[in-house]
């Protein structure tokens, strides 16, 4: 009986050969080609839409020995990375055979090792045996771009915009689309602008030149493009929406704001461009008017969970608790994203201090980004309601794949239990990670904080010098550098000169103006001690920082001004080990 290569195709196919000749449907690892290469990979996304349909008639070739072994041949240097053996042998069979999709198949493979003239010569053949299938076309306007010549590249572009024109301008968002994925975008711009020139009243012309040109960073082009796009299409809301982003290439915030806001009261159905505006808003951090706006969209997309998210945490940003637990409740219930929904659920219940309810919404969250924050979160509740083991247990249950996750677990750790002031095991910890982690910033200021807890100065000194000596301007190691060497030693001057250092790189920080206030006291400059630490206890009501007010102020005579220090810091932060130990010292 004599065989077609169809026939055989649908008979061994899924044993040996790749598929492209019966229409057999076959894995990329049966292929032998990686997935990029595969038959069921287009020449670009668009081509997916045209799908992989020849538009001839496929020709039935008797399969002979000498036909077989070619294929054979194909297939096992595919399997092998011999890409240049297959291509070859796929090639001229497509060239005896006449079979698209054998040149298809060949094209794809020089496309793949990125052998540009390979693939101009398959897509040639391919072309010439199929001259209507757009990712043919699609495939030597591409392989004639990169190989140089972009002119000749017109023709079958044009072809593509001919065959597409009925489509609303799909045609030329899809050329844009395919010339936006070269390399050289500044020379596919000059074919776009050929192809435009002979559509001139075409609103989808321009927007497409439009969109190619902001990929190429041309953006005077792109917005001299939409704008003629949107002179023919005033309605033409995908093109408002790419002006708006030509406008956010000027990084102009408030242009983009303004603009959208125009196109908002002109099209106020438009939910698309209400959404682009309320996203804009949020990003100047006008959250009240963002609200108001996802609240209207909310309208005009009932039950759309994105929307109920975005109410969901613009309300806890205004602290609107009640209207983010209804917003994120909806969203939860709706059963998508339901990881998420339990997230941004138990971060509102911790902010309402209903511990209990945030541990039961973070146990319900199995994956998704959030899931490490989430185990995070529930450590730092245990730890502070005292169960401390569980706390660890979570932290050491997670599996993380970053050293940046690993070490933002080992601080994790070490803070809980330095919390706990169970400051030898935190030890203990921070020497582990930093053993898999040497020199690492973080760590080493973690240990240093440490190491001063448990009267290891000369290490906290240590580490806290190898910081300042990796970055000079590291502000909190200048500042617990001081700090440690004015309260813990008599290096008075010494620590005087670091404090100095934070303080000039932030001249508005609470803690450094208070560690600077302490340096001062101790050098016995009272009046210039206390006109600091007044300072930082005006940006923040620190009980620590009244503590130290207090004593400057009892020791230079004040003892009124200090009392009452003392005791508006207690009103705020009631039972604060500092202050009860700094007036049980001075209150007899």
């Amino acid at each position: 009986m004599t065989l077609s290569i169809k026939t055989f195709c649908l008979l061994v196919c899924p044993l040996v050969l790749s598929g492209v000749l019966g229409g057999c449907a076959v894995s990329p690892s049966q292929e032998g080609l990686p997935a990029e290469v595969s038959d069921s990979t287009t020449i670009t996304s668009e081509a997916r839409s045209v799908g992989a349909e020849y538009n001839v008639e496929l020709p039935v070739v008797p399969l002979t020995p000498d036909t077989l072994y070619k294929l054979l041949v194909a297939e096992t240097a595919l399997q092998r990375g011999h890409y240049a053996v297959g291509f070859s042998q796929y090639f001229r069979l497509a060239e005896r055979t006449r079979d698209p999709r054998l040149a298809a198949k060949a094209t794809r493979i020089a496309i793949f090792v990125r052998d540009h003239k390979s693939a101009l010569l398959s897509a040639k053949l391919w072309v010439d045996i199929d001259p209507t299938n757009l990712a043919a076309r699609q495939a030597i306007s591409a392989a004639y771009i990169r190989s140089g010549n972009p002119d000749a590249a017109l023709e079958h572009l044009a072809y593509i915009l001919v065959t597409e024109e009925d489509g609303a301008g799909e045609g030329f968002m899809l050329v844009a689309s395919l010339l936006s994925r070269e390399q050289d975008l500044r020379a596919v711009l000059s074919v776009m602008e050929r192809l435009v020139d002979a559509h001139q009243e075409s609103y989808s012309a321009w927007q497409a030149y439009a969109h190619l040109a902001l990929r190429a960073g041309a953006v005077e082009k792109a917005d001299a493009g939409v704008k003629r796009s949107l002179h023919l299409a005033p309605d033409n809301v995908s093109a408002i929406v790419l002006q708006m982003r030509i406008l956010q290439a000027s990084e102009d915030k408030i242009a983009v704001v303004e603009y959208l806001a125009r196109q908002v009261d002109a099209f106020p159905g438009e939910s698309v461009l209400r959404l682009s505006y309320a996203r804009q808003l949020v990003g100047t951090r006008d959250y009240d008017e963002a609200f108001t706006q996802y609240q209207i969209v909310m309208k005009q997309l009932p039950g759309d969970v994105d929307v109920l998210f975005a109410l969901g945490l613009l309300a806890l940003q205004l602290d609107q608790k009640d209207s983010a637990y209804d917003y994120l409740s909806l969203a939860k219930e709706t059963g998508q994203r339901s990881d998420d929904a339990h997230f941004y659920l138990g971060q509102l219940e911790e902010l309402r201090e209903n511990q209990a309810a945030a541990l039961e919404h973070y146990s319900h969250v199995v994956g998704g980004s959030n899931l490490i924050e989430a185990r995070v979160r529930q450590a730092m509740i245990d730890a502070r309601q005292g169960n401390l083991e569980a706390a660890r247990n979570y932290l050491h249950s997670l599996h993380v794949n970053t050293p940046a996750q690993r070490q933002r677990l080992y601080l994790i750790e070490g803070e809980i239990l330095r919390n706990a002031e169970r400051h030898q095991e935190a030890m203990a910890v921070l020497n582990h990670a930093l053993s898999e982690m040497p020199g690492d910033i973080h760590l080493l200021y973690a240990r240093a904080m440490a190491a001063e807890r448990l009267d290891q100065l000369d290490l906290a000194e240590h580490d806290l010098k190898q910081i300042i000596a990796f970055d000079e301007n590291h502000a909190d190691a200048l500042n617990a550098l001081g700090y440690t060497l004015a309260d813990r030693t008599d290096r008075y001057q010494e620590a005087y000169g670091y404090v100095k250092r934070a303080l000039q790189l932030r001249p508005n920080d609470h803690a450094i103006l208070d560690s600077m206030g302490w340096v001062l006291y101790r050098l016995g400059k009272y009046n210039e001690a206390i006109k600091m630490l007044r300072q930082s206890l005006e940006i923040r009501l620190d009980p620590e920082v009244a503590a130290h007010l207090g004593e400057v102020l009892w020791v230079s005579g004040e003892r009124e001004d200090a009392r009452e220090i003392w005791r508006q810091a207690l009103e705020a932060t009631p039972g604060d080990k500092r202050l009860l130990n700094i007036m049980e010292r001075f209150i007899k």
